[in-house]
C-alpha cells in the first residue's frame, strides 16, 4: 500500500491485527467508514495497515463496496503505535457522527 515506506509489520503482525479489528471490533470499523467517506455503510473489514494508513472495505446499504482509506496522523512504527492510532481514528469517528448537522 504504501510502496517506500518502511513496514513497521510482519505477514504474521499484520494478520494479527486484522483478525483482531474484523473479529472482535466490527461496529468500531463501521464507525470508522462512516466518517471517512462511506457514509451508508453497513458493514465494514479492515483489510490492510501499513505506516501511513488503514484499509476498510465497507458494504453500502445498495449493496455497493467502497474503500476506504485513513490515513493516520502518525507514522506507525510498531504494535502499540497501531493499537493508538486506531483508537485515536475511531475516538475522532464516533465525535464526528455524534456532531448535529
Amino acid at each position: 500500500m504504501s510502496a517506500g515506506a518502511s513496514e513497521p509489520f510482519d505477514d504474521d503482525a499484520r494478520a494479527a491485527i486484522l483478525h483482531h479489528m474484523n473479529g472482535d471490533h466490527a461496529g468500531d470499523n463501521l464507525v470508522i467508514v462512516r466518517a471517512n467517506g462511506a457514509a451508508t455503510a453497513v458493514a465494514a473489514t479492515m483489510t490492510e495497515i501499513d505506516a501511513i494508513a488503514g484499509v476498510w472495505i465497507a458494504q453500502l446499504d445498495d449493496g455497493d463496496v467502497e474503500q476506504v482509506i485513513v490515513p493516520w496522523t502518525t507514522p506507525l512504527t510498531d504494535r502499540r503505535s497501531a493499537r493508538v492510532q486506531i483508537v485515536e481514528v475511531h475516538t475522532a469517528a464516533q465525535a464526528q457522527l455524534s456532531e448535529p448537522s
